[in-house]
C-alpha cells in the first residue's frame, strides 16, 4: 500500500502522493538574473521521536521554503525524486524506513521571490534532492529492474473517452488541462493518459505501464469502489455502490488493467549516511 502525507498549500489541505514519475525530467528553479538553480540557504534536519504515524509536507505558493514534519528518509526519498512505490527504490538500510526526521529549509531573502513563483511542488524537487546529498551524504544512481505491473490496454470495444482539442497556452504549447481527485473517484478535464496513469499507479500499489497508444487529451469520470471501503476506512467514497477499479477502468473508460512483467526505472541507493549535526 502506498504511503501518503498531508501536504498543506496555503489553506488548503490535499490527500497527496509522493510526486509523480522519476523517470521525467524536472524544471530547475532559476534565481532572480537566471544565471544559477535555487538552493535552500538554511537547512534543519532533526530526529522526530514523537511516536505519531502522521506526516506532514507544507510548502504554501507564498512561502519561502519546504517544513517537512515526521517523515523516515524513504518517503523523504520518494517525494523528492517523484517516486511512487517502496519497491522503486533499492539499497535502503534499515534505519532509513523506520526512524523519523522533521527538516525545515529556507531558501535566501534574494532568492524567496523566484521560489514563489513556482507552486507546484514537483518542480521544488531538485532542491530536496541537493538537501538530501548534502545533510544525509546520499549518492544514488538509477538502473532498470524487472517488477510485477499493470499493463493498460484499449478494450476490444474502444475507448469510452472523449478526446478533446487542448487549450493552446501563451508559450504555444498545449495546455494539459485539469483533474479532480477524491476517494473513489478521478474527474479528467482535458489531460492526456500520464496524470491517469500515476493516479492508477497510486491507487494499486502497482507500477501502470501505458500500452494504450493513446497521445490525445481526454474527458472522462471514473468512479470506483476502494477495496478498503468501510465505515471504519477513514471517509468512504463518493458512490459506494461503484463498482472495483479494474471493473470501472473497463466499462467507465474503455481501457483494461492486465497482470504483466516489465522494465521499471529503480533508484539505487549507493551510499547514505545518518544526518549530520545542525
Amino acid at each position: 500500500m502506498i504511503q501518503k502525507v498531508l501536504l498543506f498549500v496555503g489553506s488548503v489541505v490535499l490527500a497527496a502522493p509522493l510526486a509523480s514519475g522519476a523517470q521525467y525530467a524536472t524544471p530547475r528553479l532559476m534565481a532572480a538574473d537566471g544565471s544559477r538553480p535555487i538552493e535552500f540557504d538554511v537547512m534543519s534536519v532533526k530526529p522526530n521521536h514523537s511516536g505519531s504515524t502522521v506526516m506532514k509536507i507544507v510548502s504554501p505558493p507564498m512561502s519561502d521554503g519546504v517544513t517537512i514534519t515526521n517523515m523516515p528518509l524513504e518517503n523523504i526519498l520518494q517525494w523528492a525524486f517523484g517516486i511512487f512505490l517502496n519497491d522503486q527504490i533499492a539499497g535502503l538500510p534499515d534505519w532509513a524506513r523506520q526512524e523519523r526526521y522533521d527538516v525545515t529549509a529556507k531558501v535566501s531573502d534574494e532568492d524567496a521571490a523566484a521560489f514563489r513563483k513556482v507552486t507546484d511542488p514537483i518542480q521544488r524537487m531538485p532542491m530536496l534532492q541537493k538537501l538530501l546529498v548534502e545533510r544525509f551524504h546520499l549518492t544514488s544512481h538509477y538502473a532498470m529492474k524487472e517488477l510485477p505491473v499493470y499493463a493498460l490496454v484499449v478494450g476490444k470495444n474502444g475507448i469510452r473517452m472523449t478526446e478533446i482539442q487542448p487549450a493552446i497556452g501563451a508559450n504555444g504549447m498545449k495546455e494539459g488541462g485539469a483533474r479532480q481527485v477524491s476517494r473513489g473517484q478521478i474527474k479528467s478535464m482535458g489531460q492526456p493518459m500520464k496524470p491517469l496513469i500515476n493516479q492508477l499507479t497510486m491507487e494499486l500499489g502497482h507500477v501502470v505501464v501505458d500500452r494504450t497508444g493513446l497521445m490525445g487529451y481526454y474527458n472522462f469520470t471514473l468512479k470506483w469502489t476502494p477495496d478498503d471501503a468501510s465505515p471504519t476506512a477513514g471517509s468512504v467514497p463518493e458512490d459506494p455502490s461503484a463498482p472495483s477499479i479494474f471493473t470501472a477502468v473497463q466499462e467507465q473508460l474503455g481501457l483494461k488493467l492486465e497482470h504483466a512483467r516489465a522494465p521499471v526505472q529503480v533508484l539505487v541507493i549507493d551510499h547514505l549516511e545518518k544526518p549530520t549535526e545542525n
